[in-house]
């Protein structure tokens, strides 16, 4: 539980860091982990980078982009299970969907019956920023690879 603290920690600092012009978004979204085969809910934000990284091409407007997810099943019995995935992400050139590309951090945990085992690795991220009826939603496909070593896709909205 200290290290989700410490992991929780580490993202609202990064968000306070964000600067007093961007436009930081919050949202909700439904993943799906296909080696836990099992459905998570979670909370997502987004603090726009820009000119940050570079003055000039796609890295000008970059974004952190961090996700937390709770799975609400699994299939040893009783357990719980709780992904963290901080990422930078940059967009394509497109016109109505926006691809994007990234990569970042993976860190999961697992508890059940009493003992725990937590994982860290990277991830590659792919995914479409669109409109949805007013609303900004995105679809992303996250691979983690050198921990939990699961795709994850997920679905959510910004606000």
């Amino acid at each position: 539980m200290k290290k989700v603290f410490l992991w929780a920690a580490a993202f609202v600092t990064c968000v306070a860091a964000a600067p007093a012009q961007a436009q930081v978004q919050f949202g909700a979204q439904v993943s799906y982990g296909l080696d836990v085969e099992e459905v998570a809910i979670g909370g997502r934000v987004e603090v726009p980078l820009t000119n940050t990284l570079s003055q000039t091409g796609p890295l000008s407007m970059a974004r952190f982009a961090g996700s937390l997810d709770y799975y609400l099943g699994c299939g040893l019995g009783d357990c719980t299970i709780i992904e963290v995935n901080p990422g930078l992400i940059v967009p394509l050139q497109a016109t109505t969907l926006k691809p994007y590309l990234g990569a970042g951090l993976n860190y999961m945990r697992i508890s059940s019956g009493g003992n725990s085992a937590s994982e860290t690795g990277i991830n590659l991220i792919g995914g479409l920023n669109f409109d949805l009826s007013g609303l900004s939603a995105f679809s992303e496909a996250r691979l983690a690879l050198g921990g939990s070593e699961q795709l994850a896709i997920s679905f959510g909205l910004l606000f």
